[in-house]
């Protein structure tokens, strides 16, 4: 008796889902940030935080807010971006200060300038006070941590991070309170090295220029853009140096 032929499987051409256009914008993310819900999607995020933003752009900001438990309806988290250089993923400085002080070995900081005295000599003062005929030439920052010998310190340089308009003059904050702005970038630069897993990577846009590629390494601004933010609640445009009229996190001192 012959035995029956093998039947051979009919053959079948696969390939992926078509992926539907912007098929994430509709499909808002929900998380818990200081016991609060925070709701973002897509196209909340280009409405309101970067409307030049693609939807990819504004999916991988909302994710990287949910990862790092930033809430950027409270500022505390900012998508910055430049023409057609990619976007920059921002945060606040008090998110840095917050962050700090849930870590059970934070023992405190200190932070001030660094000012050149009339006499020439170069002097850490605590604070922001600086003398009308003293130069402000940098910053400086010391974190306290539990078991450690001595402080993390950073000292950074303030034409290196001093943000410049195209006829070199500091723009906005840098201008009118060049003392608050290299204390803070003092102060968050000695906070990413004493708590990395906390802040590590985390920048405020103090410390950037326009498009600045963001590395392991801070990076030293040259130039900068007004960007402007809209208020959610009010309309109000804003950037994240016009805290004149208003107290915003970018001027709450830690």
């Amino acid at each position: 008796m012959r035995a029956a032929a093998a039947v051979k499987p009919t053959a079948s051409k696969q390939s992926l889902a078509p992926v539907q256009k912007d098929a994430f914008v509709d499909k808002p993310i929900k998380y818990m940030v200081g016991g609060k819900s925070v709701e973002l999607s897509v196209a909340l995020t280009q409405k309101y935080f970067c409307p030049d933003a693609t939807p990819a752009e504004a999916f991988v900001f909302n994710a990287w807010c949910q990862h790092n438990g930033l809430d950027p309806w409270k500022k505390e988290a900012y998508l910055v971006k430049y023409g057609n250089n990619p976007p920059q993923m921002l945060t606040a400085k008090d998110a840095f200060t917050k962050r700090a002080e849930a870590n059970p070995n934070y023992r405190g900081s200190q932070a001030g300038v660094v000012v050149r005295k009339v006499d020439g000599t170069l002097e850490n003062r605590l604070g922001e006070l600086v003398l009308e005929d003293e130069e402000i030439v940098g910053g400086w920052a010391d974190v306290y941590v539990k078991d450690y010998i001595k402080p993390i310190s950073s000292v950074v340089g303030f034409r290196e991070r001093c943000q410049y308009k195209s006829d070199g003059k500091p723009m906005a904050k840098w201008a009118t309170a060049p003392a608050l702005m290299i204390r803070k970038c003092a102060l968050v630069a000695a906070m990413r090295e004493a708590f990395p897993n906390e802040v590590g990577g985390m920048y405020i846009p103090d410390e950037l220029e326009a498009g600045a590629t963001i590395n392991d390494e801070d990076a030293a601004p040259t130039a900068y853009q007004d960007v402007a933010y809209t208020d959610v609640a009010t309309g109000e445009v804003f950037t994240p140096d016009e805290d004149d009229d208003e107290p915003s996190i970018f001027d709450t001192e830690g």
